[in-house]
This record gives C-alpha cells, structure tokens and sequence, in this order.
C-alpha cells in the first residue's frame, strides 16, 4: 500500500489542486492520498471562506481519500511552523510513504541544497547573513544575498540527506543574486523549502514529490476562462485520470486537460464580487464540478466569511489589553505590541488595522497572524507547548471516502498519537498538554461558527456536534 501527502488550505479547492492529487497519484502509483487541512483559518492569517466541513467535502469530491485537520496552532504559524507541523503529522500517521508539494521553480535539487543550508545554518553563511542585515538589508534580502555566497562556493549540489524524487531536475551551473531572489519570493517556493528543511531536521523518512506549478500564478488575481478545462467522464470510479493515462483509480467526473484558470486568490476575489446567481458560471472554468458544487451549496445557505467580518470583536480586544499582553500573542514582540497598542484608536477596521501597521520589516501577512492570534487566545508559550509535543499530539479526521477502509485501518494500527474520530472522546485519549492543543482547535471552529451563523442568521452549532464528511 502506497500512501502520499499533501499539506493544504483548499481555500477553496481549485483546478489546480486537482491535478497536483491527479498528477502525484499518476507519477507514484499511489493507493491513497491524504490532505493534511488547515481548519477554519489559514496560514496568511484569516478565516478560510468557507468552513473546514465544506472544504474536507470538496477535497473528498476531487480525488483524496483522507482529510486531517493541521491544528490551528500551526495552521496559522510561519510558514516555517506550519511547514513542520504538517511533516510532523505525516510521520505521526506512521503509514505515509511520501509529501508532495506544488513550487513554481522545479528543480528539486535546488531547493533541496537550498533547504539544507536554511537548515543547518553552517558559518559561512550566517556570517554572511549577518554581514548584510548589519549593512541595511531586510531580513529576505540578506537571506537571499546569503545563500547566493554559499551555493556559489558549495560547487555541486548535495543530496545525501534528502531524498528526492526521480523527475528532480540538476541544479544550473551557476545561479545569480536576481534568480535567487525570485526563487525566495514566491511562497510556493518558500513553503517547499519549508517542507524539505522540516524533513531534514526530524529526519524524516518521507520522500518528497515536486509538482511545478502550472497555469495562473499565487498572486495572479484573474480567472482565465479558457485556460483549465475539465471534461466529462461519467462512467470513471472515484479519483480523476491524467490526460488519458490511466493511474491506479479511475475519476468521477473529471480529466484535467491543460492548465488552471485562476489561483485561491483570485477565487477569493470572484467571492467577494460575484452575486450568488453569477458565481457558477464565474468559477466553472477554475474549479472541478464538483467542488464547485460543494461550494455553491454551501453559499447558498452560509455567507463566505472574511477577516473584517471579526472587526468588532477585535477592536474590543484592542481596547482590553495591555501592551504586556499583546506582546504574549504568536509573532509578535514588545516593539510590535508597543506600536498596536499606541495606534489603538485609529482602528477602523482589521484590513484597515493590518495595512497602518505593517511596516518595511513586518508584512501585512505577519501583522494579519499577529492580529488573528490575539482573536483566537494563542501565544508565543503555545508554540514552545506544541513543538513539545512533537507539534502533532493528535490526528483529527475531518472526512474519509467510504471505500478507503483499508486506508483507516492502517492509520489505526501504526498512528503514534491518538486517532480522534468523535470529539466527545477525545479528551478521554489525551493527556493534559494535548487536550490544551485540542482546545484551540475547538475555540477557533466555534468562533468562526459564530461569526458565520451571525451572517446567514441562524442559531451557532458547536464544534462537539458536527459529524465527520463521510463520501
């Protein structure tokens, strides 16, 4: 039994994530797939659009077998956390063979020496490093100069300690400042070397899988109508086939045929635009039929949700802490908290709040996590509890497809953590320190409940009552 990984948000589920599980299941002759999911928020720091049920249910509908719940805590770290964890979880299941990632540079080999240096930091480049922040660079900037110096004099590539796929490609001859700061500027990019350092440093027996990122680009804002089409096939079973070639389990509705459409973002973007009379006929080029279906059902009940629809809440929080306290919160520090708690009564809004307050050294994206970690009660000391733990305490289902049995058997027979099916149970299979990890995933699922169930005007559920997406 062949059984590979994927780290995701599904934020929503698009075409693109459909060919990455086509394509890893087509390259590896994988049995099974799992998705390691981020909950109710994600990693940029907000709520995802649309609930984690909707989006283990899209999942399911497009070809993976097992969803698993990232836990808040990390689904909303750094990317390098959050990188970690998701490593840390596939390990814990004892039963995964491999990880496959998406990047927009496909050289593995690259990113693997890329890794190992970020990795172990030997001198010559924290010397450089810090050579160049004392010069004035930001912190990218000088990572980036850094790593240029070191591959420079390492001469060839090593690959002794990472594992790589048979498509990695051979590292260029020799590679420029400017091509190094493109390769660190994508967050694909940055997440895949994420990856492969966390599989370094737990000395991890995963394999990783670099799928090249086609199509529209993480930040491209626009749907291609043309550009990614699925066609019918009706009489397939339960996972996709690629481009006529067939893989170990046959596709419900859908061959992908060239390149996708649009990004998560862009996705967002048609959301917050589009009524929800136009929305399918907006989106059918850039999602599978049926995730899309997943989601206009659940809009047709439920508002997608965003992070100012938390505004209120926070600018109540703001008013209530202390500068001490907001230091306490994950990512932020005593000069950042400082600077919120001066700024205090210019908060209009969160986006509005985020974008005062980022500045040369701090992104939106770190200011929108700070700002997301005081709304959900996490702290620097959490981080230190969780890695701890070995980051993953737990596995928390989500969903399962129906015919995936042998898949959840052997989860059950070789997981080194306590498998949570049902959350009533769950605090009688936990010890102290990871019932308090649970705990967080419940409050962010019930805050985020609230919030939705505010907007569609309709009593909130608690998470103890919600049922696992069985397809």
């Amino acid at each position: 039994m062949k059984i590979i990984g994927i780290i995701a948000e599904y934020n929503p589920f698009h075409n693109g994530h459909a060919y990455q599980i086509e394509e890893i299941r087509r390259r590896t002759g994988a049995d099974y797939i799992v998705a390691a999911m981020s909950g109710d928020f994600v990693q940029r720091g907000a709520p995802a659009v649309v609930d984690k049920y909707a989006r283990a249910r899209m999942a399911l509908s497009c070809g993976a077998d097992l969803v698993l719940e990232l836990p808040v805590l990390w689904a909303t770290a750094s990317a390098e956390s959050f990188a970690a964890a998701g490593v840390a979880l596939f390990e814990k299941m004892g039963c995964v063979d491999g990880i496959c990632f998406g990047a927009e540079c496909d050289n593995l080999s690259l990113l693997s020496e890329i890794a190992d240096i970020l990795a172990e930091e030997p001198s010559a480049y924290r010397a450089a490093l810090s050579s160049y922040i004392k010069e004035g660079l930001t912190f990218p900037q000088a990572r980036a100069r850094a790593l240029t110096e070191v591959l420079a004099n390492s001469g060839q590539t090593s690959q002794e300690n990472i594992s790589a796929s048979e498509d990695a490609l051979t590292q260029p001859a020799s590679l420029t400042h400017s091509e190094l700061t493109e390769i660190l500027g994508s967050p694909n990019n940055i997440l895949a070397i994420e990856y492969l350092k966390a599989i370094r440093r737990q000395d991890s027996s995963l394999t990783p899988y670099l799928i090249k990122r086609e199509g529209a680009g993480y930040h491209d804002a626009e749907i291609h109508d043309d550009s990614y089409i699925f066609q019918d096939n009706t009489d397939a079973c339960h996972h996709p086939t690629n481009i006529g070639i067939p893989v170990a389990v046959p596709s419900p509705a859908l061959i992908p045929v060239s390149a996708p459409a649009a990004s998560a973002t862009a996705i967002r973007g048609a959301l917050s635009a589009a009524t929800s009379a136009s929305l399918s006929a907006k989106l059918a080029a850039a999602m599978p039929a049926p995730a899309l279906s997943v989601l206009t059902d659940y809009l047709s009940e439920t508002p997608a949700v965003w992070s100012d629809d938390f505004s209120p809440i926070l600018g109540y929080l703001l008013l209530s802490v202390t500068p001490e306290e907001l230091a306490l919160c994950g990512d932020c520090n005593t000069d950042i908290a400082n600077r919120l708690f001066k700024n205090r009564f210019s908060y209009r809004s969160v986006s509005q709040f985020c974008e005062q307050n980022k500045s040369r050294d701090i992104t939106y994206t770190r200011m929108s996590r700070i700002l997301l970690h005081l709304l959900l009660r996490i702290r620097n000391t959490d981080y230190a509890a969780g890695k701890a733990q070995g980051y993953i305490p737990y596995l928390r289902i989500l969903g399962f497809c129906m015919d995936s049995s042998a898949l959840l058997g052997e989860l059950k027979r070789r997981a080194a953590v306590p498998v949570i099916s049902k959350l009533a149970d769950a605090k009688k299979m936990l010890v102290e320190d990871a019932a308090s990890l649970l705990d967080l995933d419940i409050f962010a699922a019930d805050l985020y409940e609230q919030i939705a169930s505010q907007k569609k005007g309709t009593t909130p559920r608690s998470e103890y009552t919600r049922e696992i997406v069985r397809i």
